[in-house]
């Protein structure tokens, strides 16, 4: 997934501006003066986290305010430079000495890093910066991130060192800065006071999860290809250079175009208070008068931030440790996020041990707390169940597609890489988005009504998702039955062969899943933006992002316990016992996620 570009607060020394919206081309009108958020706690303040009153009308492309295009196109180049690392990490690592494990597990603690930090950075948007500004910022941080890395891998210097630095701190604070603002900064420019604009809402997080997928197929697509294998008339020496500088200029121009066109945000005034302090200041007081409820949850916190603390530190000592020492960080970090979120869950489920009392310094009410609270199992359940299919394609596909026939047809013996394949995932996304919007998902809810709710959606996401694991472990069998061919993949570890099955077949594993993320992460978007009161939904974005962190903190203890079983030629393993587990991962959590679901809405 920001409030002004001026300085904002409450203090008149802070000097409070607002910007007004730019013209547009008109399709539908608004009147900004509407506050936002109806379904607002009562008991919060006026203007506590709410769309800031007296700007002058926005105008839009059909359901959309234009705002959301320049917010959209931030999302879109994020992405692309996001992937374009991701996509060939692993590989980047495996050729400056790290093995295929070790690649994994680093790049599986940098997406853990970009959700942990999204703590520090929704505290300075919600009551430093403001959303507007925090982009900014960390968008230029990211940037300077992308740009490092661009130099850590000139031919000349092939840095793993100043690489990781880039990629495990400049980008992942970059990228929390921007996922835990600027999906609720993109639905802040509707006005949910008209009935169309609720529809027009729960559509753009639709758009804006198809927006960041367009953006991952460009890089999928062309830049991890360049990466690992140059093009275009740049040698191969010179392709993680050139992609790795490509994505970073965009992302530039991505930051600089939001810029420009700061007139047109409707925005929001700072926080008093942090939502996230406060929450913590109501529990602890709950804690003090010996509630045994608040203490349960405030230990599953302790436990879940611990497990995301151990998967980290696991990744990063892989050089340093032994394989027995890697997996007792591993099972530690699975065992503390196991019952970490098992106590959140059962805690939350029913917050109404929230009391009414009044506390100092605290602007935050119990009714809004407990609607945070009680909103918190249903993200984890959502997320840990979808999350264990997501990884699977994320991280594994990606590894099998390597040791297939990689071959580009009609160019001799130029290959793919293993995560050109996600393009799959992309287009699934890209071409279903349209069709459910506009066709599929209005069919749906016109015959079944309530069953194609939230819910409904869910359930058919998980479906097709499974599906997709299913249909990649079921490959894997059949490659490994495969002739294995004379020629050297250019992605896999060095010396390892390709298989004569080829890796277009994977494009059917990517397209499911990435139908079925259409049906489960946006979805589960819109449930905690318009479940949540003005003043909580920075922290729900967080909370989202920190169980994501939570989910591959998870996965990461699925590959150290399953390294066996993935060595550097999967010939001689069982990847298709990752899938197996995920799967069992993936339906426990779903019955949790159904069971909260009844308790949050019964």
């Amino acid at each position: 997934i920001g409030p002004t570009f001026q300085r904002q607060g409450h203090q008149p020394n802070r000097g409070l501006f607002w910007l007004s919206a730019g013209p547009a081309i008109v399709a539908m009108t608004v009147d900004e003066s509407k506050v936002l958020n109806l379904k607002a706690s009562e008991h919060a303040n006026k203007d506590y986290g709410s769309v800031s009153p007296g700007s002058p009308k926005a105008h839009q492309i059909a359901a959309m305010p234009t705002a959301c295009i320049f917010i959209l196109a931030v999302e879109l180049c994020e992405r692309l430079a996001f992937y374009t690392f991701t996509g060939t990490q692993e590989f980047f690592l495996e050729k400056t000495g790290y093995s295929l494990a070790q690649a994994n597990a680093l790049t599986t603690a940098m997406n853990t890093l970009c959700m942990a930090f999204t703590v520090f950075t929704g505290w300075v948007a919600d009551v430093q910066l403001g959303r507007f500004m925090t982009i900014i910022i960390f968008g230029v941080t990211y940037s300077i991130g992308g740009l490092l890395a661009t130099t850590a891998a000139a031919p000349s210097l092939m840095s793993s060192g100043l690489y990781l630095f880039a990629l495990l701190v400049l980008v992942p604070m970059g990228t929390a800065g921007i996922k835990s603002n600027i999906s609720n900064f993109g639905a802040d420019q509707y006005d949910v006071s008209d009935p169309e604009q609720v529809a027009a809402q729960e559509q753009f997080f639709q758009w804006f999860y198809m927006a960041i997928n367009v953006g991952s197929a460009f890089a999928y697509a062309f830049l991890t290809t360049l990466g690992t294998n140059g093009g275009m008339g740049i040698p191969k020496e010179y392709g993680y250079f050139a992609a790795y500088f490509i994505a970073s200029m965009c992302m530039l121009f991505a930051v600089v175009s939001f810029v420009c066109v700061r007139g047109r945000y409707r925005t929001s005034p700072l926080q008093r208070t942090s939502a996230m302090a406060d929450v913590c200041k109501r529990i602890s007081q709950e804690i003090q008068q010996g509630n045994r409820w608040a203490r349960l949850a405030a230990l599953g916190a302790a436990l879940a931030g611990s497990a995301i603390a151990c998967s980290v530190a696991s990744a990063l000592l892989q050089h340093e440790l032994s394989h027995g020492h890697v997996l007792i960080f591993s099972m530690a970090a699975f065992a503390l996020a196991s019952v970490g979120a098992l106590m959140i869950v059962i805690s939350c489920e029913s917050p109404d041990w929230v009391s009414e009392i009044d506390l100092p310094g605290v602007s935050l009410s119990a009714a809004d707390t407990r609607g945070f609270l009680k909103l918190l199992p249903v993200i984890i359940t959502a997320q840990m169940a979808f999350g264990a299919i997501y990884n699977c394609m994320q991280y594994s596909f990606q590894q099998q597609a390597c040791q297939m026939d990689l071959r580009i047809p009609g160019s001799g013996e130029s290959q793919f890489a293993g995560s050109f394949f996600m393009i799959g995932d992309c287009l699934g996304i890209t071409i279903a988005t349209p069709i459910a919007v506009g066709w599929f998902n209005p069919l749906l809810e016109s015959r079944l009504g309530n069953y194609f709710s939230h819910e409904g959606k869910f359930l058919f996401g998980m479906i097709v998702g499974g599906l997709s694991v299913v249909l990649a472990a079921y490959l894997e069998l059949l490659r490994r039955s495969m002739p294995v061919m004379d020629r050297i993949s250019n992605c896999a570890p060095d010396g390892v062969h390709m298989s004569e099955l080829s890796a277009v077949w994977m494009f059917l594993p990517f397209l499911l899943c990435g139908v079925g993320e259409i049906y489960t992460n946006p979805v589960i978007m819109h449930l905690a933006y318009s479940s949540s009161s003005a003043a909580t939904r920075t922290l729900a974005v967080v909370a989202t992002l920190l169980v994501q962190a939570l989910g591959t903190a998870i996965f990461g203890v699925q590959i150290t316990a399953l390294s066996q079983f993935m060595p550097n030629d999967l010939n001689d393993g069982h990847i298709e016992y990752g899938y197996y587990m995920s799967l069992g991962i993936a339906l426990f959590f779903y019955v949790s996620f159904v069971r909260s679901m009844r308790i949050f809405r019964p």
